[in-house]
């Protein structure tokens, strides 16, 4: 029997992992009643045409606030090659996309006061050549809701990221936006912007669409090559409202939630609940791939790296990287203060070498176990391969490590018999034992080797235990 491939869940999963858990988490928020996720609208924004030398400025003026206010300032923007982007004033921590061609980009920051004292950001952009530029829904001012007043301060440090799609104004501190065209300035051809609802705010926020991967307000939803197109059901299929014959089908597809309600409604809701069970799982997977890398490679890589540069690990990586997190740009007072990703995710069989990325604590947790394609921007990535000399191609890519796949599948002999019959990896917890598991996360990883993705690791098991 061969497996398909995948990266989800498998057929037959009791076999793979034992008794399934009972739901352990709910998220305690209910879906809007008036949408699904899966409907968009099409603007017609107006476009500027300018020529060299000639510059739009958006000022945004934030006043009446109290020292440790949320303060927010944001916009969508499109233009044509050929014009500069500048920002004056603001918090340092900010996002700035710069994707190309025919997408949107979105600017933004979303911080706390340290004091009263007004704030004003002005973000310009200036034609080096003609070229034509669009604005949306520029905004600022003071933060409220429900979701930030109830968070968990660890929440807060990375809220930059969310901005503008997670400003949410105060009543009592609108937003006071100016925006300065050069007289006489033509305007041309509208530039289509989409807007996509979210089932939870119930908002149309916009996204770029045929370049899906120009992540605007919304994550992808299927994106390893093996399950695209998105065939999931209003995920990868959105319907105009305006005209139903209008239906946008997507490669990547998009989740139903905004970033912000992903971030709070069902992240933060969910994340809290794991309960210790779970917790011991997910470190025990991620300690036996670890122990499994080391014994694959004849010790850890961190003990390989100091043999062969005669250095240590954690300090290169952390002058590499500028004594900064490479995400974010916070500064990282030492080595300990750095959390030392593995760039390509341990979960994908990757070790921990010489190609590790230097990352603040939120932005490391933020990651998580995805491939950089998946969280990273472009020119993030392009940065990233001239610093690990990590081929771009293979940071995009969701593939697995297959020096060690072929490494494991050539010792499966030693794996079964000694690795899988250590005490840590026989042991029981909440009726799993550690060893099924370890299987089972190696299955999804043989499922996305183009290579190895038709070997059966548990039926290799069975096998081997009826001899």
């Amino acid at each position: 029997m061969s497996v398909p491939r995948g990266g989800g869940k498998l057929p037959g999963k009791t076999k793979y992992a034992g008794r399934r858990r009972d739901m352990t988490r709910t998220s305690g928020f209910k879906v809007h009643g008036e949408t699904t996720g899966g409907e968009f609208r099409r603007l017609a924004e107006k476009t500027y045409t300018l020529k060299s030398g000639e510059a739009i400025k958006v000022v945004f003026r934030l006043s009446g606030h109290k020292a440790g206010a949320l303060l927010a300032y944001g916009m969508w923007f499109w233009h044509t090659p050929g014009v500069v982007r500048s920002i004056i004033g603001g918090p340092a921590k900010r996002t700035l996309t710069e994707y190309g061609g025919d997408s949107w980009n979105k600017v933004g920051s979303m911080w706390i006061a340290e004091s009263a004292s007004p704030i004003q950001i002005t973000f310009t952009l200036t034609a080096t050549k003609m070229a034509q530029v669009a604005l949306y829904h520029p905004t600022g001012g003071g933060i409220q809701h429900q979701h930030i007043d109830n968070a968990r301060k660890e929440l807060l440090p990375n809220m930059y990221q969310i901005a503008p799609e997670g400003i949410f104004l105060a009543r009592d501190l609108q937003p006071n936006i100016g925006i300065k065209i050069p007289t006489g300035v033509p305007t041309g051809e509208p530039h289509v912007l989409i807007l996509k609802s979210c089932n939870r705010c119930g908002r149309y926020l916009p996204i770029n669409v045929p370049e899906e991967r120009d992540q605007l307000s919304f994550s992808n939803h299927c994106v390893a090559p093996h399950r695209r197109p998105c065939r999931h059901a209003t995920f990868g299929r959105l319907r105009n409202i305006e005209d139903v014959a209008d239906i946008l089908r997507l490669d990547y597809g998009y989740q139903l939630e905004c970033r912000f309600c992903k971030k709070f409604e069902v992240n933060a809701a969910h994340n809290p609940q794991r309960n210790s069970a779970q917790m011991k799982e997910d470190a025990a997977r991620r300690r036996a791939f670890e122990l499994l890398l080391a014994e694959l490679y004849g010790g850890t890589p961190q003990l390989h790296y100091r043999h062969e540069t005669g250095s240590e690990l954690a300090e290169d990586v952390w002058e590499r990287f500028g004594r900064a997190c490479f995400n974010c740009g916070t500064a990282l007072p030492s080595a300990r203060a750095m959390y030392l990703d593995h760039t390509r995710p341990l979960a994908l069989l990757w070790p921990l070498d010489g190609t590790a990325t230097a990352l603040c604590g939120p932005c490391n947790s933020e990651k998580r176990d995805r491939v950089p394609g998946e969280f990273y921007s472009k020119e993030k990535l392009a940065a990233l391969s001239k610093i690990t000399r990590i081929p771009l191609d293979e940071l995009r890519s969701a593939r697995p490590n297959e020096q060690a796949l072929g490494l494991l599948l050539s010792k499966l002999e030693w794996f079964f018999g000694d690795f899988l019959a250590r005490d840590d990896m026989t042991e029981e917890r909440d009726g799993k034992i550690t060893g099924e598991l370890v299987i089972k996360a190696l299955q999804k990883v043989l499922a996305r080797s183009p290579r190895h993705q038709n070997v059966d690791l548990q039926r290799e098991y069975d096998r081997f235990q009826t001899r």
